[in-house]
């Protein structure tokens, strides 16, 4: 009888868990509403709901602010979540630079700062360690006490193993990278994963993938990677490193990769391999890619047969990557974002989408649509901090619980 009793509370536990994060998601990701709206949207009951919206009342972690205009009966009170109950960071290892911001917890940003490192290698303590000074110093700016702190994101490259402790990016040039115990000395909760995948999740979330049940965001810079979302839920893969698209081959005999391989996407499409495919090997671009890009682009545009052929040959090589994408995964949408996919997307879409329905089988194809990125470079970081948040609704705690 009592192994029963226990089951039966652990039971009763978890659903109130569950209840009380399908009601978090939908006032997180939802903006302001009302209790019946949740209601209707979770297909919880007016009981559950009232009850369990008393608890995030009372701890602080929603707020009441005005009413819905009513034609009649009793007017409906509108639940947010409360901005000001806590914080949280954000943090991306990029290709050459660390971006690190500070938000409320409706995601507006409060501060923000950069560190830049060269040769895109990045020892995994100075990573550390330039993170662990932005977010001391940012935070005392803001004149606010890390016990504030909800809970840290980074957005790393490469596969974070599922217990997140340690990550393998070997483009820059970590190999089983610990990060046990990463926040510790800041006394915040950390959360790491793979920066594509936190792109995506904050795509999902506010940008062009919002209420989209089956998308792919692709992220192009020097290299390449991709987000799937499938069922309305990020695809992680057996041990999450799904989305390695970058490293997929094209080619057999192709260009060698930073990987140490030859033929992957990202020498196709990457800034450099574009750059390079129009000059030849040229070192006047290293550290200065972006320049190069818009020199490409304007020459491009003004009819130079080098650029032309050069990025005829990116459009043949992205669509192609792209169609293995829509065969595999059959994506309502596709979401074009990086700084230099940016830049396609603002250029090329119209042609990238051709060359997709090119390659791609007719009927995947052709319902697929490709879209720019609505967030634009501001996802990465912003991705970083969905991270802590994600932690928060699908726990179903309230901030007065994590910040305690």
């Amino acid at each position: 009888m009592i192994g029963v009793a226990v089951a039966k509370k652990a039971s009763v536990k978890d659903v109130r868990r569950r209840n009380r994060a399908l009601i978090l998601r939908q006032v997180w990701l939802g903006g302001p509403t009302s209790r019946s709206e949740v209601g209707a949207a979770t297909g919880l009951s007016p009981a559950t709901v009232t009850n369990l919206m008393n608890e995030l009342l009372a701890e602080g972690t929603v707020r009441e602010e005005g009413f819905l205009d009513s034609e009649g009966g009793r007017r409906r009170a509108i639940v947010r979540i409360a901005h000001d109950a806590g914080l949280v960071v954000g943090a991306d290892v990029g290709e050459t630079q660390i971006g690190v911001e500070v938000f409320d917890l409706g995601l507006n940003r409060l501060a923000a700062r950069t560190y830049p490192f060269k040769g895109r290698r990045i020892e995994v303590a100075e990573a550390r360690t330039a993170i662990t000074d932005q977010v001391t110093a940012m935070l005392a700016e803001l004149g606010v006490d890390a016990r504030r702190v909800v809970g840290l994101g980074l957005g790393v490259p490469g596969v974070v193993q599922e217990d997140r402790q340690l990550v393998h990016a070997e483009v820059v040039g970590w190999h089983g990278a610990d990060f046990s115990g990463f926040g510790e000395h800041l006394g915040i909760p950390a959360y790491i994963d793979n920066g594509a995948k936190s792109t995506t999740q904050a795509e999902a979330w506010f940008g062009a993938a919002r209420d989209t049940d089956h998308a792919v965001m692709v992220l192009i810079g020097e290299g390449a990677g991709a987000g799937i979302i499938t069922d309305g839920r990020l695809y992680r893969g057996f041990s999450s490193s799904a989305g390695e698209w970058g490293h997929t081959k094209i080619s057999l005999d192709g260009p060698h990769c930073r990987c140490g391989r030859a033929g992957c996407v990202e020498t196709f499409v990457g800034a450099s391999a574009v750059l390079n495919q129009w000059r030849g090997p040229d070192e006047t671009w290293l550290g200065r890619e972006t320049d190069g890009v818009e020199a490409i682009l304007t020459a491009w545009r003004d009819g130079d047969p080098a650029a032309q052929r050069a990025i005829d040959g990116l459009v043949r090589h992205l669509g192609l990557a792209l169609s293995n994408l829509v065969n595999l995964y059959n994506p309502e949408k596709i979401i074009v974002g990086g700084w230099f996919g940016d830049r396609i997307a603002a250029e090329l879409l119209d042609e990238l989408q051709a060359a997709v329905r090119a390659y791609a089988l007719d009927q995947p194809g052709g319902e697929v649509v490709l879209v720019r990125s609505q967030l634009g470079p501001a996802a990465a970081v912003l991705g970083a901090a969905t991270l802590p948040i994600s932690q928060l609704i699908e726990s179903g705690a309230g901030v007065e619980r994590l910040t305690a």
